[in-house]
């Protein structure tokens, strides 16, 4: 049986306009690569290069930056960056570090991450690359939602509104208590043995048990929720393996920061929370928790998804994006 808390599944360097598709995976054209898309490398205050892709929209004054969860990289959104691209958005996108083709530390272990340093890049990042005048709206999915709301405690000004999807506020660690869950990660960890894998995860393509279409932990679309296997099938530079002790242990940490009612009742940034009924990944009950803290947040919950709203099916797609329109109308408003 699988164990249970495997539920995890600013310098500038000039632009590289070289397009993927003639190595892509064999995918339909909405999931690769969009004509006139631009590549780039941003640098961190360290000198560390992060790798961002962008889409331009022809002169448009409204910008859309997008940032992925655990694992997750660019070519992955490509879809979702012509959904915010065809609502007039110049599209920004940011591999995290060690995730990506952004600078990693190790191979394809994940380490335990300095989300406040992420949360820096990301405000460096965005004031860096979108200019102020513009309008500015963060999309940021599970991990990334969460570093999203870190960072908007800390720069308040960063963005005019942000939508979120199944932010990452407290990790579903399924039938094993919680507390144990933290537990064996810190205590892994403080013995060294924060590189192992937790128990049931493992390196790709054995990260999680493979399941038929239909069948995925994260999505209850067949195509989209394969998605992730078919990059890092095509692109080995992309892998990312499954969650260690050390980097679950510094996730637990930062759950526990963000949940604070006096963190989110400082967040004053108008905030889309979007929330998945069946999330094996995420706790739904921290996104309604955290709804009622936070001063400006609706919740739009999805009683039949699963974890990723972006990747779900088109039902669940069309009524997220209904709920996103409504909130851009709200709150992007460029001048005219």
């Amino acid at each position: 049986m699988e164990p249970a808390f495997w539920a995890l599944s600013n310098g500038f360097c000039p632009m590289d306009t070289t397009p993927l598709i003639a190595s892509a995976p064999a995918l339909d054209a909405r999931f690769l690569e969009p004509a006139g898309f631009q590549w780039g490398h941003f640098t961190a205050r360290d000198g560390a290069r992060l790798r961002w892709g962008h889409l331009p929209a022809g002169g448009s004054s409204k910008d859309c930056i997008l940032v992925g969860g655990f694992l997750e990289f660019i070519e992955k959104y490509f879809e979702v960056v012509r959904d915010f691209h065809a609502r007039g958005f110049n599209v920004w996108c940011l591999d995290w570090r060690g995730q990506g083709r952004s600078v990693r530390t190790g191979a394809t272990k994940p380490t335990a991450r300095l989300f406040e340093r992420d949360a820096e890049e990301l405000a460096q990042f965005i004031s860096t690359m979108s200019p102020r005048a513009h309008k500015r709206l963060l999309v940021g999915h599970s991990m990334g939602g969460a570093i999203s709301l870190l960072m908007l405690r800390h720069h308040p000004a960063a963005v005019d509104a942000a939508a979120l999807s199944a932010p990452m506020l407290e990790i579903n660690t399924g039938n094993a208590p919680r507390w144990a869950a933290r537990l064996l990660a810190r205590v892994m960890t403080l013995l060294g043995r924060g590189n192992d894998f937790v128990p049931g995860a493992g390196a790709w393509p054995n990260l999680a048990p493979r399941f038929p279409p239909g069948m995925s932990r994260v999505s209850n679309d067949p195509v989209r929720s394969k998605l992730m296997d078919a990059w890092f099938g095509a692109f080995e530079d992309l892998r990312v393996d499954g969650p260690t002790h050390a980097w679950l242990s510094a996730a637990f940490a930062l759950t526990s920061a963000t949940q604070g009612a006096n963190f989110l009742r400082h967040i004053q940034t108008p905030i889309l929370m979007g929330s998945a009924g069946h999330d094996l990944l995420v706790d739904p009950a921290a996104h309604l928790r955290a709804a009622t803290l936070l001063p400006n947040c609706r919740l739009v919950t999805f009683d039949a998804a699963k974890h990723e709203l972006f990747h779900e099916t088109d039902a669940v797609r069309e009524r997220w994006f209904g709920a996103i329109d409504a909130f851009i109308g709200e709150h992007i408003r460029p001048a005219p």
